[in-house]
């Protein structure tokens, strides 16, 4: 059995962000945090089905809950299992979540694969 933690730095314009990932069977949490590992906003989200639209079932903090919603529900889509997301950023805006979301994307579907 590999690995079923990944836990990497990516650099968006200068500054280096943490991601820690846990695979599952049937889920996958992801931490995204600067310096020090520490819990932030939290979304629980489900990926969409036939009869229903990927949706957040539980966010706690409020600082950034859209951005966490919405990065919770498209990873769990691309997956297509339950995500835990928890981001813990000192500033945030949309462009910055747009490159975070795209790079982390690239390492989570890399990784899934590879364990496929």
């Amino acid at each position: 059995m590999k690995e079923p933690t990944l836990s990497t730095t990516i650099e968006v314009d200068g500054q280096e962000y943490q991601i820690t990932a846990v695979f599952l069977e049937n889920a996958v949490s992801i931490f995204i945090y600067e310096e020090t590992p520490r819990l932030g906003t939290l979304a629980i989200s489900v990926p969409d089905t036939d009869i229903m639209q990927a949706s957040t079932l539980y966010v706690t903090g409020s600082s950034d809950a859209h951005f966490v919603r919405m990065l919770g529900e498209r990873f769990a889509s691309r997956i297509q299992k339950l995500v835990l997301l928890s981001i813990s950023l000192k500033e945030v805006s949309s462009e910055l979540i747009l490159k975070i979301m795209q790079q982390t994307e690239q390492l989570l579907f890399e990784e899934k694969n590879e364990k496929e």
